[in-house]
């Protein structure tokens, strides 16, 4: 909650940027649907004032503003406190709706944070390579497995592997036309790093799927999809990181169906007419 923890501040505002902050925290839930001349005229301001208030906190503009401080704002409410750590005390209703929240709030983090055009692009490279090679360690291969039987499904071909060895071996082995798709939590995995390494030296590209926009294998992709940053959750980081992860792929699944109904529809129906002869 980085930014929440910023506007609580007060010493460091000015009277002007004070009655913004003021009106932010009083109603949260209400910005998502505010324009800078609505939140001016709310908070007793200008729009010139609002603008320089979110750059002064590092922000473009208003609107870049606007989309991190509503992401944690659904994250945690600032007038009840409400918070979503587990303890020994949590009983089984706790346990299910702060996991219930969690999972909302993780993709609805991610909503916020996805650029279209960052998953344009990165759709555009998938469909223009010829095959998808999937790199994931740890928990993050069974992603890779729903990732991969996924992009099948609108006729785009992918390979996975699930030991060290292999995927190492299948970098050293990419041609041209293929494109990787490595799924970092951290983008600081020392096997994928290498792998990464590997890839560029063939002159490869890759998307990554993390959680760390200024990582190592960020600053090596071609293009990176960053989903909700685990750090903000409290202990269930893992958790929140497979959560959006999944929404990702879904979006890009999603984009890609789009493209290929048709054809994705002609398949899925083919593919039920022979299983179900089959058995």
């Amino acid at each position: 909650m980085k930014l929440l923890q910023e506007l609580l501040h007060k010493e460091r505002f000015s009277d002007t940027e004070q009655s913004i902050v003021d009106f932010l925290l009083e109603h949260h839930h209400d910005v998502a649907g505010l324009s800078a001349r609505q939140l001016a005229e709310k908070s007793y301001t200008s729009s010139a004032s609002v603008v320089r208030f979110c750059q002064r906190l590092g922000f473009k503009g208003y609107a870049d503003f606007k989309v991190r401080f509503v992401a944690e704002a659904m994250q945690t409410d600032v007038e009840q406190g409400i918070t979503l750590s587990m303890s020994n005390r949590d009983t089984v209703p706790s346990v299910i709706d702060k996991v219930t929240r969690l999972s909302m709030d993780t993709i609805q983090e991610t909503r916020y944070l996805t650029d279209p055009a960052m998953l344009v692009r990165a759709v555009h490279l998938i469909e223009q390579a010829s095959c998808v090679d999937f790199y994931a360690i740890g928990n993050n291969k069974h992603l890779a497995d729903i990732a991969s039987y996924a992009f099948l499904q609108t006729g785009k071909f992918s390979t996975t592997h699930h030991t060290a060895a292999s995927l190492y071996m299948q970098a050293m082995a990419t041609e041209k036309g293929r494109i990787g798709f490595l799924i970092s939590r951290t983008g600081e995995n020392k096997r994928l790093v290498e792998i990464a390494y590997e890839l560029q030296k063939r002159k490869a590209k890759f998307i990554l799927l993390t959680a760390e926009k200024d990582s190592t294998l960020a600053h090596l992709a071609e293009e990176t999809l960053v989903v909700a940053a685990a750090d903000r959750f409290n202990e269930l980081g893992s958790f929140v990181f497979l959560s959006g992860a999944k929404y990702m792929i879904d979006l890009l699944f999603g984009i890609l169906l789009t493209h290929h109904y048709k054809d994705a529809v002609e398949r899925h129906n083919a593919f039920h007419r022979a299983y179900s002869v089959s058995n």
